[in-house]
């Protein structure tokens, strides 16, 4: 970054439980307490004091965004639910002055449905165990297990964490960035709706379902949230529809009913998330150090790519992220290696390397499996069956090599990775891409008489906003008038994934990219155990094998006879110093 005046990435990718989480954290803590360059040597002599409040805020915000983004999952204990890319910002002198986060796609539904052996949120658990006798009665705290949102995977506690002390640090850290007392209560209090929200009852009869407002749960949230308990739970139960300026309203099945309570709960966590990280920006990338910075090195963690016994949406999603982050691998290290060969004529054979371009083609093409699941998702009668029915009619039968049919069942489609061939299930694909919670439901949680819940919502919303923007509407022309701008639709959840994708690419292709591959030991979790088979396949997967290959027989390092004179000369006796290059 010094020597090339140019603003630098590091990109730390593998598979998920494989280290990355870890590794961006060392990367982060190398920044913040190296030596400071109008203090040298001051870090080798006081590590403590070298820190400054800056960095120090920096660090912090590791154990918060990991208590609201990470679970334990089947393979790992602590995975990122989300991806980041957090950008440290440095002033001329090379002092780290500010940071800005950015984040992808937070895994909803996790918070209302956990795979067996797999855990919510740690910030819930963290709640749960460390809350003070004071604020378990003001909450209404019950044991994990109370809990209908975290208690389905039947795994409350991982080996060797303490929740309760995991708590007093996420307390801690966010003192360190910036939020009062007040604030954390207020954060811990959504929190604690959320659980009690997984808890209202809805009953069935024969043909729709009922949810009383006095039902104890119910109340509970409604008086945390500040909201209208008659309204919730009518609309909870109720929908409904306009038809020519006509309003009909209709009753809803017990399985319905909980969509819409299930669909409020993931709203009001993720528009606490995004404010978490808006808050975060501001204290830490403010307009004052927006314009001293005068450059940055990003660090990406993201999800690793997933392939489970089950895979739905979130993994599609992770999985064609890493796609994009592969094909990004592929054009840094091969391609324009190759292309660099040529242009200096030299005397070269090319080497092949297995180019994804296609599989991202499949994903992300004008009539990709992404616009497929748009239409079918913005049809009323949008169904996952039609959805997989419509990617067999487009894909299957050899039209597209990276596509198959699996041999039984017809709701279920596979892509063939870079890493691995992933069959999902297309059941849920269309309602977690809508992401909707009804409008009625909306403008209950708008009227609340919570100042905090509505902070959080309103900040929420000009995230989405912005998100909504970067979607952008082509030029149509309608008969008889000139070219126009299509209607705005509602952006859809894989939409607006998409985008923030590309927005990161054009980032990093803008800067310095430097790889860091973390590879996964073992499947089961233990030290010092090497599956020779597992490492070698995720070596070959990830391209470093072809990478390898080309280093070796190839120029992995360019630099003009100036560069590399000033750069080493001191290697060379003093004698033989010159002063001409």
């Amino acid at each position: 970054m010094q020597r090339d005046a140019k603003n630098q990435t590091i990109v730390v990718s593998g598979e998920s439980g494989a280290g990355k989480t870890v590794s961006a954290k060392y990367i982060m803590r190398y920044f913040a307490t190296r030596e400071s360059s109008d203090h040298p040597g001051k870090y080798s002599t006081n590590r403590v004091e070298a820190i400054s409040k800056t960095e120090e805020q920096i660090l912090a915000t590791n154990p918060v965004m990991e208590a609201f983004g990470n679970a334990k999952t089947t393979r790992n204990d602590n995975s990122s639910r989300f991806g980041k890319y957090i950008e440290i910002m440095f002033d001329e002198r090379t002092n780290i002055i500010g940071a800005k986060i950015r984040t992808y796609l937070l895994e909803r539904s996790r918070l209302v449905f956990q795979p067996l052996n797999e855990r919510n949120y740690h910030i819930f658990y963290q709640l749960v165990a460390g809350a003070t006798d004071s604020e378990r009665q003001e909450l209404s705290l019950m044991p994990v297990e109370d809990f209908d949102y975290l208690n389905q995977g039947s795994a409350p506690t991982i080996d060797g964490v303490d929740d309760k002390a995991e708590f007093e640090a996420t307390r801690k850290s966010l003192f360190t960035i910036g939020m009062s007392e007040q604030t954390q209560n207020d954060i811990f209090r959504i929190l604690a709706a959320l659980l009690h929200l997984g808890n209202v009852k809805i009953t069935a009869t024969r043909t729709d379902s009922s949810l009383s407002p006095s039902e104890p749960s119910l109340v509970r949230v409604c008086e945390i949230l500040g909201i209208n308990a008659n309204e919730f739970a009518k609309w909870t139960t109720k929908k409904q529809l306009i038809t020519r300026g006509e309003k009909i309203t209709s009753n809803l099945t017990q399985q319905q009913a909980t969509v819409v309570r299930d669909s409020v709960a993931k709203f009001i966590y993720s528009s606490l998330f995004d404010w978490l990280v808006q808050k975060i920006n501001r204290d830490l990338a403010t307009d004052e150090i927006l314009n001293r910075f005068s450059s940055f090195i990003g660090v990406l963690d993201i999800y690793g790519f997933e392939h489970f016994a089950k895979n739905s949406f979130e993994q599609f999603c992770i999985n064609y992220a890493n796609e994009k982050l592969q094909q990004e691998f592929n054009q840094h290290v091969f391609k324009l290696e190759q292309e660099e060969y040529v242009r200096e004529k030299i005397d070269w054979t090319f080497i092949d390397f297995s180019d994804n371009q296609p599989c991202i083609d499949l994903i992300e093409a004008k009539l990709g499996i992404l616009s497929l699941l748009d239409e079918e998702s913005r049809l009323p009668m949008g169904s996952d069956e039609q959805f997989a029915t419509k990617l067999h009619h487009n894909f299957a039968a050899d039209k597209q090599k990276f596509y198959k049919k699996p041999r039984f069942g017809r709701s279920a489609f596979t892509i063939c990775h870079y890493a691995v061939d992933v069959t999902y299930e297309s059941d849920g694909f269309i309602e977690k891409n809508r992401d909707t919670v009804p409008d009625e439901q909306m403008e209950i949680l708008r009227n609340s008489s919570n100042p905090f819940v509505k902070e959080v919502l309103e900040t929420a919303a000009v995230v989405r906003e912005k998100d909504s923007a970067s979607i952008s509407s082509k030029p149509v022309a309608a008969p008889g008038r000139k070219i126009g701008v299509a209607v705005n639709r509602k952006p859809t959840l894989g939409g607006i994934f998409k985008s923030s994708l590309i927005e990161l690419m054009n980032t990093i292709n803008s800067t310095d990219v430097h790889y860091i591959r973390c590879i996964k030991p073992n499947e089961a979790k233990e030290a010092w155990k090497f599956e020779g088979p597992m490492v070698l396949s995720q070596l070959r997967a990830c391209g470093v094998l072809e990478t390898v290959r080309i280093s070796t027989a190839g120029y992995p390092t360019r630099w003009t006879y100036e560069e590399f004179a000033v750069r080493y000369y001191m290697l060379c006796h003093s004698s033989q110093w010159t002063s001409e290059i």
